[in-house]
């Protein structure tokens, strides 16, 4: 005697289970509700964020030759994560004042130059200015990575800079 096949798809039909509508909505609004939550939690986390507001307003300091004192302006940023990143390339990535993030700022290691030699950006880097992103790798290391995905590892400078403009 051959045994009956079973239907199973009938078997775990929600119909045969007889669960109350009202309990059966609320269990799928909970469920909604947990997926929009992780979703949101996923999204917020795994972005780019904005950098964080800027918590210095110190003027530079005229030192009376043609240069000036300056400090860093930006607020702390947290190891980790990538935030959006305005890079002022114009004058080469070895202006003094080119990179100030998380309170300091930074001196390009590289891998490669930091201008073209002529006061100008290097190759893969936007001229005046560079949209990229920029992580806290250590507590004295970032890396900066270009519109065209040119990366560019920094040091912390400690301190204020002395520099002339740039125009």
């Amino acid at each position: 005697m051959k045994p009956q096949p079973r239907d199973w798809w009938r078997a775990a039909s929600v119909t045969r289970w007889q669960i109350p509508s009202r309990a059966l909505v609320a269990t799928v609004l909970l469920l909604a509700v947990v997926l929009a939550a992780a979703i949101i939690v996923e999204v917020a986390s795994s972005g780019l964020r904005s950098l964080p507001p800027q918590v210095s307003a110190v003027a530079p300091q005229p030192l009376g030759n043609g240069l000036s004192r300056y400090f860093p302006r930006s607020g702390r940023a947290t190891l980790g994560v990538s935030y959006r990143f305005e890079l002022y390339t114009h004058c080469g990535l070895d202006w003094p004042q080119a990179m100030d993030f998380d309170g300091s700022f930074w001196d390009p290691i590289g891998p490669g130059p930091a201008s073209d030699g002529r006061g100008n950006p290097p190759a893969g880097f936007g001229n005046p200015i560079d949209r990229g992103t920029i992580t806290l790798i250590s507590p004295t290391l970032a890396q900066y990575r270009s519109s065209t995905g040119t990366v560019m590892q920094w040091r912390r400078h400690p301190g204020p800079q002395i520099s002339g403009g740039c125009l």
